[in-house]
């Protein structure tokens, strides 16, 4: 449904002192200056944007900024995100319309607000540093329960994984993004040992802690517990699932020229976006000998060395872009 962006102004104070309790950030967007360029938001005369993950608005400020003729669709599935770009976004509140939903749902969802066809989608997947400080376990540091979810609605948790899953499941989700076999099936039998000594692991830092003591690894620049928890994160909100969903359904909402651009943070997701454009590349539509879509970037364009260097969170960030050709 949309989201009545005079009603999210009056909860703002409200979000302000909870943001301050709980130390939310809002992060500055990656790669802003490629995606206003592949989207070519400055060179409309008038357009309508779909940011398919809006998230806390980091993205949809920069395009509303970029051109004062462009209205944006911001679609996302954590309302409390949606009420944090509520308020980043009020000064331009008659171009901007908010949406809770599903990125893979964005066609019915656009219908809602009378909108068919758009000049551009943007899809900027993964957790915002203000989710990740919204005390529902992401953080390695959270003593809070194993959440990890992005949309409150949804049924599964974290927790609900590490309760249910065998250790032979538990390995090959730990596997799946990029964890050492030996150390996965460790971590795994590690987990399922102390939930039937102990009842389960109660929060997310008693699961870093206890991966620390499995893999026996201090320092370095990456957690041990990184790709465990983006393991169990990323299973827990379907991502790729979602990802390529959004990819395939954003692509019949653009209008002939109309730009899609992908941003992803791992390998996963970035072999996702890669292989999801060449089957649109490549295959042609119902009834159609051409395919729809043109790839624009043949290799994935990487943030510069001054944005690595001022955004830490950039420096993993991979762009792709294509458009619909007819």
């Amino acid at each position: 449904m949309a989201i009545d962006i005079q009603w999210l102004k009056r909860v703002i104070e409200r979000r302000k002192k909870e943001a301050d309790e709980a130390g939310a950030r809002l992060h500055p967007p990656a790669m802003v200056n490629e995606v206003l360029e592949f989207l070519r938001v400055r060179e409309l005369k008038k357009g309508v944007f779909v940011d398919m993950t809006v998230g806390t608005g980091g993205h949809t400020l920069a395009i509303l900024q970029a051109n004062p003729k462009v209205e944006v669709i911001g679609i996302d599935r954590d309302s409390n995100s949606l009420e944090v770009a509520a308020e980043r976004l009020a000064d331009y509140a008659d171009r901007v319309t908010l949406i809770y939903g599903d990125m893979r749902d964005v066609k019915r969802l656009l219908q809602q607000v009378g909108v068919d066809r758009v000049d551009g989608c943007l899809i900027d997947p993964g957790p915002s540093l203000w989710q990740m400080d919204s005390k529902r376990g992401f953080s390695f540091l959270d003593d809070s329960p194993l959440d990890m979810r992005m949309d409150q609605s949804a049924q599964v948790t974290a927790q609900t994984l590490l309760q249910t899953l065998s250790a032979d499941e538990l390995e090959r989700l730990f596997v799946q993004v990029g964890e050492r076999r030996s150390d996965a099936r460790r971590i795994a039998q590690a987990i399922v040992k102390e939930r039937s000594r102990s009842g389960g692991i109660p929060t997310a830092k008693a699961l870093a802690e206890l991966i620390m003591q499995v893999k026996g690894v201090r320092g370095g620049r990456i957690h041990p517990a990184t790709k465990v928890f983006l393991a169990l994160r990323m299973t827990v909100n379907e991502e790729i699932d979602a990802l390529k969903g959004g990819i395939m359904e954003g692509v019949k909402v653009l209008k002939r020229g109309g730009r899609l651009v992908v941003l992803s943070y791992q390998s996963l997701e970035d072999k996702t976006v890669k292989e999801t454009f060449a089957i649109l590349a490549q295959q042609p539509d119902e009834g159609e000998n051409r395919p729809l879509l043109r790839i624009l970037t043949k290799d994935p364009i990487l943030p510069s060395f001054q944005e690595r260097q001022q955004n830490p969170r950039a420096r993993s960030c991979k762009l792709r872009a294509a458009e619909r050709i007819r």
